[in-house]
């Protein structure tokens, strides 16, 4: 059975999104020690300056130490509404766009909610969209080497190629694809904005081509 934990992240990529389409149960880390410049909290579109990065400022109240579940976006910071205009910037020519605008737009709320919490709340309304049924379950306490998991919490990582796949991904059309070619792996909008109700489907060919490591 493929138990699989994730860290929590910020409008996921692609192989995020087809772990947990190929995996029968899915845990995301809920107790560990937040960790910097990982997808929890950035993601990447495919912009008209080729893959752009979109961080989500936050507060660490304990700074290095601050528990995942205390770290909350910085408000002070207008970051949705920039966030926002990168996006229709990127895709306002996709074929999809004007069709999910409103829906995703309306993710960007997270007042009064930890990173962790919208983050959560973002990956099951996208699931919703996808129309991917997982059941996604939170940890209680951490552990460094979990035996009844295949631990992939720092294998899903912007400096780390998607390892899990045993070909590349199919390319589909992308805004920009006729300036920089086809990016690969980019955030779960980019498929959504482009693919629209095909998106689901993509991702569960993609989880076809998943190679776990069942050690972990």
């Amino acid at each position: 059975m493929k138990k699989i934990l994730l860290s929590t992240a910020s409008f996921p990529n692609l192989e995020y999104f087809a772990v947990i389409a190929a995996a029968e149960e899915v845990w995301l880390e809920a107790s560990e020690t937040y960790a910097r410049q990982s997808y929890r909290n950035r993601y990447y579109i495919a912009g008209p300056e080729n893959r752009q990065m979109l961080v989500v400022p936050v507060i660490r109240p304990q700074g290095n130490h601050t528990p995942i579940q205390e770290v909350i976006p910085d408000s002070r910071v207008p970051w949705q509404r920039n966030h926002l205009r990168a996006i229709e910037t990127a895709y306002n020519r996709s074929a999809y766009f004007l069709y999910y605008r409103d829906v995703t737009e309306a993710l960007f709320n997270c007042q009064n909610l930890s990173l962790l919490q919208w983050n959560s709340r973002v990956l099951r309304h996208l699931l919703e969209i996808l129309r991917i049924d997982a059941v996604i379950h939170h940890t209680e306490i951490f552990e460094e080497k979990p035996e009844r998991f295949i631990d992939l919490r720092n294998d899903i990582h912007p400096k780390k190629e998607a390892r899990l796949f045993k070909t590349s991904m199919e390319p589909y059309f992308q805004p920009f694809s006729p300036k920089y070619g086809f990016i690969a792996n980019l955030s779960i909008l980019d498929l959504i904005y482009n693919q629209g109700p095909h998106a689901g489907a993509y991702l569960k060919q993609l989880a076809q081509k998943i190679n776990f490591q069942e050690e972990g």
